[in-house]
């Protein structure tokens, strides 16, 4: 069986998350393809550090001891984290789509992945496969929250087209992390 993240290690797991976020911004003061280049380079970094993390005990045994607490089951095996998902997506986005779509799509995937967890952690009665309903409806709420308010530059349609996508997708059980499909699946709709 799986352990369940605790609260406090939720909270301190989305913090990355929410730092992500800061991609988003920077897109207001620095050259975008500048940007998704320097982005690019880290990730490459960040994908090294996972292969050398699989490949080597000494390695693997120093990513437990610092991320330990954060991270879940399937990531302390072969599988690449999260975060290393976050760094593709945002960079994938950052490389080929316009500055505002990149902008949402990392701004969801940062704000309203982390409210799907918190609040499907802390309120979540209904399930719905592994996630909850109300870990969606934060999901879904929060997004529209951000293409209304933080980025009215996108189209509502397609925005609200977008958020619904990427609500069910976040919310189902499919082997692609959601850190990867759903700022890509945003991003695509958006473009359209």
């Amino acid at each position: 069986m799986s352990r369940s993240l605790s609260i406090k290690n939720e909270l301190m797991r989305k913090s990355i998350h929410i730092c992500n976020s800061l991609f988003a911004y920077s897109l207001f003061f620095f050259n975008q393809r500048d940007f998704a280049i320097a982005i690019g380079i880290c990730t490459i970094g960040i994908i090294l550090f996972e292969i050398a993390r699989v490949k080597s005990r000494k390695v693997s045994t120093f990513f437990i001891k610092i991320f330990g607490p954060i991270i879940r089951d399937f990531e302390g095996g072969g599988r690449l984290t999260g975060a290393t998902y976050v760094m593709v997506s945002s960079f994938f986005v950052l490389l080929f789509f316009d500055k505002y779509v990149c902008i949402t799509s990392i701004l969801i995937m940062s704000y309203s992945d982390t409210a799907a967890a918190i609040i499907g952690k802390m309120y979540g009665k209904t399930k719905i496969f592994k996630k909850t309903l109300e870990g969606s409806l934060a999901f879904f709420i929060t997004s529209l929250i951000i293409i209304l308010v933080m980025v009215p530059e996108v189209n509502f349609g397609l925005g609200l087209v977008a958020i619904l996508a990427a609500t069910i997708v976040e919310s189902l059980p499919i082997s692609i992390d959601d850190n990867l499909s759903v700022p890509l699946i945003i991003a695509l709709i958006l473009s359209i």
